[in-house]
């Protein structure tokens, strides 16, 4: 299978949603850190419970090995990948990645979504508002800011951000119809994007 519209919409679990909590074009923001002085990025409520429902269910099935997300643009029916990445089930010394682990109270990982930096929101956070870290923002996520952001203050997005959640499994296939890891469909899917939106896509993978 080469169309990849068509591979997303074969997953009936998948969950689409928006990324960023937001009243119009304008994300609202919140205060972290020890003293309160990260300026952060706020999630939706309806991604946070979509991302806590599935890995839930998940975690409570042995041939789930994790989830391949997609940023992006449009509908879930229309979607233009903007970044695709993976959260593995497994973790580098652990049979639970840390990522996956209390998503109810461990916002700042939160699936590679989390508010800390060297999470997504964090790091794009941090390379909007510039708040002191332990690094200046990374080169990725000022792209990211360019790209998402038609202004900092207040955060005004260029065009609404959706989030789409594929759960994977063992038997799980990706675009060319070939079993593999979570880490194989995610590679897969980002030269097949890249391909098809060599202009927009985020990812530098798979170019």
């Amino acid at each position: 299978m080469t169309n990849l519209q068509a591979w997303l919409d074969s997953f009936p679990e998948a969950r689409f949603t928006g990324l960023f909590d937001t009243d119009g074009l304008t994300v609202r923001t919140h205060q972290r850190g020890k003293t309160q002085e990260r300026h952060i990025l706020t999630r939706s409520p309806q991604f946070e419970e979509a991302m806590i429902d599935l890995v839930e269910r998940g975690l409570q099935d042995d041939c789930w090995h994790g989830l391949l997300y997609l940023m992006g643009h449009g509908t879930r029916n229309a979607f233009i990948p903007l970044y695709v990445g993976k959260a593995e089930k497994r973790g580098k010394t652990q049979q639970i990645s840390a990522n996956l682990r209390n998503l109810r109270s461990n916002h700042g990982f939160f699936a590679r979504w989390g508010y800390n930096t060297d999470y997504h929101v964090g790091d794009l956070s941090h390379a909007l508002f510039h708040f002191t870290a332990y690094r200046p923002p990374s080169k990725k996520y000022e792209r990211w800011a360019d790209a998402l952001f038609a202004s900092v203050d207040p955060p005004v997005l260029r065009a609404p951000v959706s989030m789409l959640l594929l759960p994977w499994y063992e038997n799980s296939r990706g675009p060319s119809g070939m079993m593999g890891s979570v880490a194989s469909a995610e590679k897969e899917v980002i030269a097949l994007a890249s391909a098809l939106h060599p202009d927009t896509l985020l990812n530098i993978d798979g170019r």
